[in-house]
């Protein structure tokens, strides 16, 4: 007996195998997590909530990711598709279960498109010295960035990886050169008179002030830890093997625990937390460019402008990263029949999906022009609100992957733990993160932006908006019922097999998986 862990039935899409190589697939999964722009847009609130333990819910918020992670590796291996959670689900839980798991991860990359945005629209105000952000420029630069963006990853996934490679370098680059200033200003003691001394206990979780600091701190560390996956949704048009491939969602997501929790030790030592310093990382004032306050405060004008360079290489490649990835799931949907065909279209000389591309670059602009018109804080609102659409998406996944090994998982304690304790755990935090989240969004004092007809504007962004989604499949059912009756990805089960089926098996699966 042997161990049949290959899902059959996969369609090739058109995509080019090869374009991406191992280590440009990694730096998309890093490039998607956009540690510039993510840490000037959360770390201010995460301090706000987690206080100076930050650094230690950091550290706890990522297990559960890490056990995700190890979800996508292990279904990558099985079935390297660019629909990744949308096929996973589909194939090891229901039609309906991948359905919803494909349309939160276009919702999430749609939302995180539009909080880069709003990045790329302060940063460029800093960059130009302009004191106030008229309506005018904030369109312009708005459009110009979508635009370009898209423009960009519809050129190939050879050149958008290579682009996004070299932006990627050069943020790291000056993100640890900033993180490097700041812990030799710690060790000389230049530091905002109101921060507290660097100290061990920052990393002990029982002191941890309460539940809530915890949940809000590990909701903002779900948005800037979310993106390592982006690399995998790349696997049919990455080199090397599917299992190689499956290993870069780990790499990214290691360099990316590391990265976040040594910047924010280094930022909360050097700033603090009062809420009544101007320096500190909580002031009104800050919260939204931690970043920029920071190399502001050390370096003086040219740092404002350093920061601001930072933060606006960090979006423009984060939203490549995201765009990338998500085209590919409504390339994959399509390709199934899960959404109507014209997203199956692939452009013969780029070899990408460029309607889908351009489709959800056109669906972020309008978002992005009517977030703009009611809400006060978009960088704060989308970080709240795409956590709910993240939470359900991991969620499929996690569960895609223990349901589809559990028949064979058994049979190693290594592959028992990785493949169904661990993903099991993940879910069920993030079904208890989730609906604690949803809750809390209900109330109209959440966010930035109030209510509309009493109920929070946080939760219309982010629950109403995913759940939208419900009556979008119950209509596309009722238009093309194939993929809902499980005739274009029928369920699966990894399974045991006689050693005599081997070669019959392997023509079967060679069949149907030509690509790979």
């Amino acid at each position: 007996m042997h161990e049949e862990t290959t899902m059959h039935g996969l369609k090739t899409k058109g995509l080019k195998k090869g374009s991406v190589s191992q280590s440009a697939a990694v730096t998309i999964g890093l490039a998607a997590t956009a540690p510039a722009y993510s840490l000037t847009g959360a770390l201010g609130h995460g301090a706000s909530e987690s206080g100076y333990q930050l650094p230690i819910v950091l550290m706890i918020s990522v297990i559960p990711m890490f056990f995700v992670a190890l979800s996508y590796k292990h279904l990558t291996t099985s079935a390297p598709d660019s629909g990744t959670v949308f096929t996973w689900g589909a194939k090891a839980i229901g039609p309906r279960f991948g359905w919803l798991g494909g349309w939160s991860l276009l919702l999430a990359s749609i939302l995180a498109g539009v909080a880069a945005t709003q990045i790329i629209v302060n940063s460029m105000a800093i960059l130009l010295n302009l004191a106030e952000i008229s309506p005018w420029f904030q369109f312009t630069v708005a459009i110009l960035f979508i635009l370009s963006t898209t423009y960009l990853t519809a050129l190939g996934a050879e050149e958008s990886s290579r682009t996004t490679l070299i932006l990627t370098i050069l943020q790291y680059g000056l993100l640890l050169s900033l993180a490097a200033i700041l812990f030799f200003n710690v060790a000389q003691g230049n530091t905002v008179s109101t921060a507290a001394p660097l100290s061990l206990e920052w990393f002990n979780p029982f002191a941890i002030s309460s539940f809530d600091a915890f949940l809000h701190g590990f909701l903002v560390a779900l948005f800037i830890f979310w993106g390592f996956d982006a690399s995998l949704a790349m696997s049919e048009e990455t080199s090397g093997n599917s299992e190689q491939a499956g290993r870069s969602g780990i790499i990214a997501m290691v360099i990316t625990v590391i990265t976040y929790v040594v910047f924010a030790t280094a930022a909360l030592a050097y700033a603090g937390i009062d809420t009544q310093d101007n320096a500190s990382l909580t002031a009104k004032e800050n919260i939204d460019s931690i970043v920029t306050v920071l190399a502001t405060n050390m370096i003086g004008s040219n740092g404002t402008l350093i920061a601001a360079l930072i933060i606006a290489i960090s979006a423009f490649s984060a939203t490549m990263s995201t765009i990338m990835p998500s085209a590919r799931a409504a390339l994959a949907m399509a390709t199934y029949q899960a959404i109507p065909r014209h997203f199956s279209s692939v452009n013969q000389t780029t070899q990408t999906p460029k309607f889908a591309t351009w489709t959800i670059g056109l669906m972020t602009l309008v978002i992005y022009i009517t977030l703009s018109l009611i809400s006060e804080s978009i960088v704060e609102d989308t970080i709240q609100s795409v956590s709910i659409a993240v939470c359900t998406y991991y969620t499929v996944a996690a569960l895609a992957c223990v349901l589809y090994f559990h028949r064979t998982a058994f049979n190693h304690w290594h592959t028992a733990l990785s493949q169904v304790i661990l993903p099991a755990i993940a879910s069920l935090v993030l079904i208890t993160v989730g609906t604690l989240q949803a809750w809390n969004m209900m109330d109209p004092g959440y966010g930035s932006s109030g209510s509309i007809a009493g109920i929070g504007a946080v939760f219309l962004i982010g629950v109403v908006a995913l759940l939208f989604g419900i009556p979008l499949m119950m209509w596309w059912n009722f238009h093309e019922p194939s993929f809902f009756r499980g005739e274009t990805l029928p369920l699966e089960r990894a399974h045991m097999i006689a050693d005599n089926s081997i070669s019959v098996n392997s023509k079967s699966s060679n069949t149907h998986n030509k690509s790979y």
